[in-house]
């Protein structure tokens, strides 16, 4: 690491103590306290920041293993490089997940629709198989009154031998009058 080169002081207060007319003895030892009260301060500023400095470069040394400036541009170029590549994993997996969430909207609509499908056709169905048992109970009223005595009697009439579910209908009508 560069020290940076002491520069020889020039400020005013400096300069100003000890140019110009010969001093006094107590003149030049209030002069030299003053320059070394400021001279302190100073001191005291800049080893604050020397440490403060030490610190930084002690957490740099720590996370990036070395303090050679060239290998911390190295590990920063290699740690923006891995920050890019996950922000770009970031975007692709966000427009993954965008992708999913429009075919699970789309599949959601499917499903929908294949519900009301499937109900249509259930309704449909079930009002034929209401059709069929009605037809059914008809049939088996039919079956029922001609297994009876009346429906025997009339089986066997000549007239009647050509048995038609009209005809027997007509019978059943009249026969339950």
């Amino acid at each position: 690491m560069n020290t940076p080169t002491p520069t020889p002081r020039t400020d005013a207060a400096w300069s100003g103590s000890f140019d110009g007319e010969q001093m006094s003895a107590g003149q030049t030892a209030r002069a030299l306290r003053e320059c070394s009260q400021k001279l302190e301060t100073e001191l005291t500023t800049l080893t604050a920041e020397r440490d403060h400095l030490h610190a930084q470069l002690r957490a740099l040394t720590l996370i990036c293993g070395t303090n050679d400036a060239n290998r911390f541009e190295t590990w920063i170029d290699r740690a923006n490089a891995r920050a890019e590549k996950a922000e770009a994993d970031l975007a692709a997996l966000e427009q993954c997940h965008d992708d999913n969430c429009r075919a699970v909207v789309r599949l959601d609509a499917e499903l929908a629709a294949a519900k009301e499908r499937l109900r249509s056709e259930a309704m449909d169905d079930y009002a034929s198989i209401k059709d069929l048992q009605r037809e059914l109970a008809t049939e088996r009223a039919r079956l029922n009154w001609l297994e009876s005595p009346s429906g025997m009697d009339w089986q066997w009439e000549p007239e009647r031998l050509t048995v038609s579910r009209a005809s027997i209908d007509a019978a059943m009508k009249e026969d339950a009058k």
